[in-house]
């Protein structure tokens, strides 16, 4: 897999989780999937509707350092955001175990996995892709 499409996917997971997190934050009823499984089915309490809604964005902005980083924007700054993507490879693991030790079934079988091949993404366009160091 070479970093450009790994980039791009991982990218692909994290807009899908921004957007996610977006719509938690406007009240969806989409709480068994999310925050460790603190809220019961339903839409999420006020408190984590607020960690949804400031989280959505910096998803997002994760989202396009991985692009940037796979060369499929601003591809002269490719190189110099490694660092930044071995940074999002952490926080997605962070998210992926927080999932994964949820009191919630639906966020362990569903967000898991997601964080989980999401986190491995990011490590192969951290590493500079398998098979080659290029961003082709």
């Amino acid at each position: 897999m070479t970093l450009s499409l790994a980039a791009l996917l991982a990218a692909i997971l994290l807009f899908i989780f921004a957007i996610f997190h977006a719509v938690l934050a406007l009240g969806a009823p989409l709480a068994a999937f999310a925050w460790g499984g603190q809220a019961p089915a339903g839409p999420l309490p006020q408190r984590l509707r607020t960690g949804s809604a400031i989280l959505s964005p910096f998803l997002a902005a994760m989202a396009a350092l991985l692009l940037i980083r796979g060369g499929w924007i601003y591809p002269e700054l490719a190189f110099e955001l490694t660092w930044a993507v071995w940074a999002i490879f952490l926080f997605v693991v962070t998210q992926m175990f927080g999932a994964l030790r949820s009191n919630s079934g639906r966020e362990k079988r569903v967000m898991g996995p997601l964080y989980a091949a999401a986190a491995i993404l990011c490590a192969i366009v951290g590493y500079g892709g398998i098979g080659g160091l290029t961003a082709g």
